[in-house]
């Protein structure tokens, strides 16, 4: 679903819907401006390996079964910048590797529970100036390879890495947009 309008909460996508998908492993909404939250039944749709919701500015919350995507690998949920909260039950999500937060301004913690993906491998932070301390439970993902962050958490990741991850990867965004050559 690219550039869509008018879905606003998707309530015509319901479980009966979901159910005629029983195979689904990827589905991306990307520009659905309009879209405030995805609907419920998409956690019906157990076989999903990828969601990628990206430039959704209006959407403000996941559902909060979202645990029960069993086979998801991948959750992009880039450049939401109204979403404020990630559902507890993401902890559930046993196989996901990638996950990407990045420009998700209003997000402003992390579920106490992150330490039970166990196969996290790469997670992508950059931009969430709404984050300000990162849960302990961090330290104890051994899976985790790589972190995108910038200056906000920087620092709290060298920690993480210093005290408990030594093979962690942080890498640190520097500002993405340098417009001082305008004043040339």
């Amino acid at each position: 679903v690219c550039l869509c309008e008018g879905l606003g909460n998707m309530t015509l996508f319901d479980k009966a819907q979901a159910l005629k998908f029983p195979k689904l492993v990827e589905i991306n909404f990307d520009h659905c401006s309009d879209l405030e939250e995805l609907p419920g039944s998409i956690c019906s749709l157990t076989s999903l390996e990828r969601l990628s919701v990206t430039n959704c500015h209006l959407i403000q919350k996941l559902p909060d079964d979202l645990g029960r995507l069993r086979s998801l690998r991948l959750l992009r949920l880039s450049a939401c910048p109204s979403l404020s909260m990630l559902p507890p039950s993401i902890c559930r999500l046993q196989q996901l590797k990638f996950l990407d937060i990045s420009l998700c301004m209003s997000l402003k913690d992390l579920p106490m529970e992150f330490d039970q993906l166990p196969k996290l491998k790469m997670l992508d932070m950059n931009e969430c100036s709404g984050l300000k301390m990162l849960p302990k439970a961090l330290a104890k993902l051994r899976s985790l390879k790589r972190v995108i962050c910038d200056e906000h958490t920087e620092q709290q990741w060298l920690a993480i890495k210093a005290s408990a991850m030594p093979n962690l990867t942080v890498d640190v965004v520097q500002e993405r947009f340098n417009l001082d050559w305008l004043d040339d």
